[in-house]
């Protein structure tokens, strides 16, 4: 079964997505010539290097069609900023309702977050952390300063699998179990990441860089799900390394 994108066909989130994967792949630091070239880039070779999962998920032709149509309502003028193609998410989702062009702007939001990452200001994050060691009265004292690469995003789909298995065009990128997933996207250090959020983490971390303490964090992120597990986020974010300051709240 298709869906229509204002004309365009995308299939739905079954075999039939594979059966017509993007006709050629990109060198993964393809985007860095594109943006060598800013002058005078083309406009249409930027988004496709910027949203390449996306290009896979519904085909070399479908892309270029919205990418055209993209670009025709929003052109660059001059030198192209390091922000173009940002909009390209929530154009996507102006195309319709259907759940698979939600998905499909899920993702690609998912793809945009990590090129916003790759140019955040770079900071040294700390080296050493313990937090998960910390005891519960002591988070009620604690502020989290986050790296300025991190962002978050959270979908009903599973768009960091999709992402995952979309790298490449070997295997066909099939996602076998549909669950909401949610993710932490940062560059701490040269590459960017994508790491998995557990259940609450999202909510946990976007306190966090509302600048609430880890136990106003932990109490949002327990409303939202309540077998929240704060040692586990804390973990998580001593792992990526994305912990620029720790600041006792007064």
């Amino acid at each position: 079964m298709n869906y229509p994108l204002r004309g365009i066909d995308i299939a739905s989130r079954t075999s039939e997505w594979r059966k017509h994967p993007s006709s050629r792949s990109l060198p993964a630091r393809a985007e860095t010539s594109v943006l060598a070239r800013r002058d005078h880039p083309d406009p249409l070779e930027l988004l496709a290097v910027r949203y390449p999962v996306i290009r896979r998920l519904v085909g070399e032709l479908s892309f270029r069609v919205v990418a055209r149509r993209f670009i025709r309502n929003y052109p660059p003028s001059g030198v192209v900023p390091d922000s173009f193609g940002d909009g390209f998410p929530d154009y996507i989702r102006s195309l319709g309702k259907a759940a698979c062009i939600e998905y499909v702007a899920d993702v690609a939001e998912l793809e945009m977050l990590r090129h916003k990452a790759r140019y955040a200001e770079h900071i040294q994050p700390l080296a050493a952390l313990a937090l998960s060691s910390v005891q519960a009265e002591g988070l009620n004292r604690l502020r989290i300063a986050l790296h300025p690469s991190v962002y978050l995003v959270q979908s009903r789909f599973p768009i960091v699998t999709a992402w995952e298995n979309n790298q490449t065009n070997d295997g066909d990128g099939m996602v076998e179990r549909w669950a909401a997933e949610a993710a932490i996207v940062a560059r701490p250090f040269l590459e960017v990441e994508v790491r998995r959020l557990p259940s609450g983490g999202y909510a946990f971390l976007r306190g966090l860089s509302e600048g609430k303490t880890i136990a106003a964090a932990e109490g949002i992120a327990t409303k939202v799900t309540p077998q929240f597990h704060v040692i586990s986020s804390l973990r998580l974010i001593e792992e990526a390394k994305v912990v620029v300051a720790i600041q006792e709240a007064e």
